[in-house]
């Protein structure tokens, strides 16, 4: 048989056992579908969601009161034009990509994205692997919700086809 034809077979079947995962409600009126069921953390600042496949880690961070005051938040949000909304929630996103880009000391691709009815950011960098000490590619997603971010984050676990495809069906994922 030939190599091709063997990986092909094999990457259909990771896909496939993977859309086969855990579909999550991760946010009011956001979900994903993770490989397995994920390890659920709450604290008074933040859930999160972790897995860990063979290949990649994932994890879904949902930072509470990324908008302090949202209750007049919204009452000021209301008078203002679709440019002056734009324009804060563009502020809020940029300045969250470069907190965590410069968290890891890392530059990367910023694409902004739209999930649903939530904008966001979508980034792709290269980070030391904790799991490996060896930089590594890593992508996230980083949607504002409400008073809230959510964060999608995948680490490649090594730089493989099969790790990338899978990172690619958790991202697709992605609902809201």
């Amino acid at each position: 048989m030939n190599r091709t034809l063997i990986f092909s077979a094999f990457l259909f079947l990771s896909i496939t056992a993977f859309g086969q995962g855990i579909k999550k409600e991760v946010e009011n009126g956001i979900f994903v579908t993770f490989p397995s069921t994920p390890k659920y953390q709450t604290t008074a600042e933040a859930s999160s969601y972790e897995v860990k496949t063979e290949n990649c880690y994932y994890m879904v961070l949902i930072q509470r009161n990324a908008i302090p005051n949202y209750t007049e938040f919204v009452k000021a949000e209301n008078t203002w034009t679709e440019a002056q909304k734009k324009q804060f929630r563009d502020a809020l996103l940029d300045n969250a990509v470069k907190g965590r880009l410069g968290y890891t000391g890392a530059s990367g691709k910023v694409t902004p994205i739209k999930k649903g009815d939530f904008h966001g950011r979508k980034i792709e960098y290269s980070a030391i692997n904790p799991a490996t000490g060896e930089s590594g590619k890593r992508y996230l997603v980083m949607l504002s919700v409400r008073d809230r971010l959510v964060s999608f984050d995948c680490i490649a676990m090594q730089d493989t086809n099969r790790a990338i495809a899978e990172i690619d069906e958790f991202l697709n994922s992605i609902s809201g």
